[in-house]
């Protein structure tokens, strides 16, 4: 499911189940913002269904702050169905020493020079804490679900890797951090749709989270998606 539904379920048995929220966006400040962090990655094998409709909500991406607002990104919204949930990851650090956000993966931390804020964490189970930032202006990567945010070091941080799942039949890989931004050099999103620095948008029903952008607004994060796998044996 790349989008909200609903299933129905005929008769009580059990699946398996991928539950991606949605990516945290990069951050917004004058200096090198943090990447988002990824959305929570739920897999549960032989999860229960009982009969009946169950509830299917992908949760969206985190929309980039506006360009009034200095300050971290947003949270990426959860994903669920049924019982079982996917939780939106944390949004990058931006200005005023304010941390990165905490989610299913936790934003990065911005780079500034004096003391840098902490970065966001990750909810276990399903996801890694954020990159730390510097103080020569290079902000950390926000986390993965496979993974934890690069800390800044001379440039902006990676994001952390995503895990690959192959529910839908072919292994797709989701929840990837998204990179901090640089003073100079930029990080990269990692595996699994997490955005590249200079504020690149996560893709789409990955999960990932956006990137950071030095002075500017930070990166859209990915929106969730939900696989539901009918177990035959």
């Amino acid at each position: 499911f790349n989008s909200s539904s609903s299933i129905t379920v005929t008769t009580a048995g059990l699946a398996d189940v991928l539950v991606v929220g949605g990516g945290g966006s990069g951050g917004y400040g004058t200096t090198s913002s943090g990447g988002g962090g990824a959305g929570g990655m739920l897999v549960a094998s032989n999860a229960y269904f009982t009969a009946g409709s169950q509830t299917v909500v992908v949760g969206g991406g985190a929309a980039k702050v506006t360009n009034t607002h200095y300050g971290p990104g947003l949270n990426g919204s959860s994903s669920r169905v049924g019982e079982y949930y996917g939780v939106g990851g944390g949004g990058g650090s931006g200005q005023y020493s304010q941390q990165g956000r905490d989610g299913g993966s936790g934003g990065g931390a911005m780079g500034r020079s004096g003391s840098v804020p902490a970065a966001g964490s990750g909810l276990s189970g399903q996801g890694n804490d954020g990159g730390a930032g510097a103080t020569d202006n290079n902000a950390g990567g926000g986390g993965g679900a496979g993974a934890a945010g690069a800390a800044a070091s001379g440039q902006g941080g990676n994001g952390g890797a995503g895990l690959a799942n192959s529910f839908t039949g072919s292994s797709v890989t989701y929840a990837g951090g998204g990179a901090g931004a640089g003073n100079t050099t930029d990080g990269t999103g990692g595996s699994g749709g997490g955005g590249n620095g200079n504020g690149n948008d996560a893709t789409a029903n990955t999960g990932g989270g956006g990137g950071g952008h030095y002075g500017n607004i930070g990166g859209a994060g990915g929106s969730g998606v939900v696989v539901v796998r009918v177990r035959t044996a």
